[in-house]
């Protein structure tokens, strides 16, 4: 089996690994392509991951993004012209379009689904396979393929994922010291167009609120206020994992990070306007096992209470959610070993992907 793997974002590098690293050891080709945005290519030297550039993340108007677009089909084609993949993994339009002219199996992974816009619309009705979690409400024909739980039990299942308890030494953080995890994100991604998070000055009384209780440790997509730079986060991207397994509480407006903090057993509330993700994963996360609580500007006096009962008991909170991020593991997916068999699936059928239609209903 000869898979590409096409990535353009720091959280594909996590999502992908695992399988890259198992079709390895089981003596198949694989081919990773990234390009460089935020920490994704630090992420991919850290786990020692070898890759082919495909270009920086451009600027944001609708022209630019979409030469880039452009430019990156015809990168991956080239890429995949000399490896001649069976099988293309991908969460962007880009290895949709590449893997149906190099006339492989093309999987293409959303958890937000129609929310997404245009990203999805260039992506999924071209793909031979959509997949996504269970708990997205949506269906996209007889190629649907849907997982159970969130994609992030791709690398955070306890079968992936040891947390390194030492972090906290490697902070300072004491034994016993209260320790917040704060996430900033950019909201310049496509899905992102008229995203309201919180403002800098929001920021600013936010992490002096959540100073006055423990240590705050920041991660931030741009460049922060003077008196919060101190405050981020240094150890490397590939360690973020192991300081929100470690924190009492996370914080922020990252649907994604927000998820993986749910997962490794930490409270988390995130504040956003981008509702996509709480109509499928975080929704579901926040409804059946009160993990994440999901908040809009509009609802930020509910976003004050509930950081108020959170930070009066972090404790206790704490322990509830290790609770509960146990039963979402017993009731989920190990999302790798998932689509392990999935690749298994398509490369074992005799038909050609090639004469495959396109997918419906999307």
């Amino acid at each position: 089996m000869r898979v590409l793997f096409d990535i353009v974002h720091p959280a594909h590098v996590h999502l992908y690994r695992h399988l890259h690293a198992e079709l390895l050891a089981g003596g198949h080709e694989a081919l990773v392509v990234a390009r460089d945005k935020e920490v994704t290519l630090a992420l991919l030297d850290a786990y020692g991951i070898p890759y082919r550039w495909t270009g920086h993340a451009g600027a944001k108007s609708t022209p630019a993004r979409a030469a880039e677009l452009a430019g990156r089909d015809l990168v991956l084609l080239r890429h995949g012209l000399r490896f001649r993949p069976d099988v293309v993994c991908t969460r962007n339009p880009a290895g949709v379009h590449a893997g149906r002219v190099l006339g492989a199996w093309t999987v293409f992974d959303s958890v937000d689904g129609r929310a997404a816009g245009v990203h999805f619309r260039l992506g999924a009705p071209l793909a031979h396979v959509v997949t996504s979690p269970t708990w997205l409400d949506e269906d996209y024909g007889p190629a649907h393929r849907r997982y159970r739980g969130p994609k992030e039990l791709a690398y955070l299942h306890p079968d992936r994922f040891r947390p390194d308890p030492s972090v906290r030494a490697e902070l300072g953080v004491g034994a016993d010291e209260p320790l917040v995890v704060v996430r900033f994100v950019a909201h310049d991604a496509v899905h992102d167009a008229h995203t309201v998070g919180l403002t800098d000055a929001e920021r600013g009384a936010l992490v002096e609120r959540l100073r006055r209780v423990g240590r705050v440790v920041v991660s931030s997509e741009g460049p922060l206020p003077p008196s919060l730079e101190p405050l981020r986060f240094r150890l490397g991207p590939a360690r973020i994992h192991d300081v929100l397994a470690a924190a009492h509480l996370f914080v922020g407006d990252s649907g994604s990070m927000a998820a993986e903090a749910g997962v490794l057993g930490t409270p988390a509330l995130r504040l956003s306007s981008w509702v996509g993700p709480v109509r499928g994963y975080l929704g579901r996360m926040e409804r059946d096992y009160g993990l994440v609580r999901c908040f809009t500007p509009d609802t930020r006096a509910d976003f004050d209470a509930a950081l108020d009962d959170v930070l009066g008991d972090l404790a206790g909170a704490k322990e509830r959610a290790r609770a509960a991020a146990a039963r979402l593991v017993a009731e989920c997916d190990d999302v790798t070993s998932w689509y392990r068999a999935l690749l298994d699936e398509l490369v074992a059928r005799p038909e050609s992907p090639a004469r495959r239609r396109w997918l419906r209903h999307v």
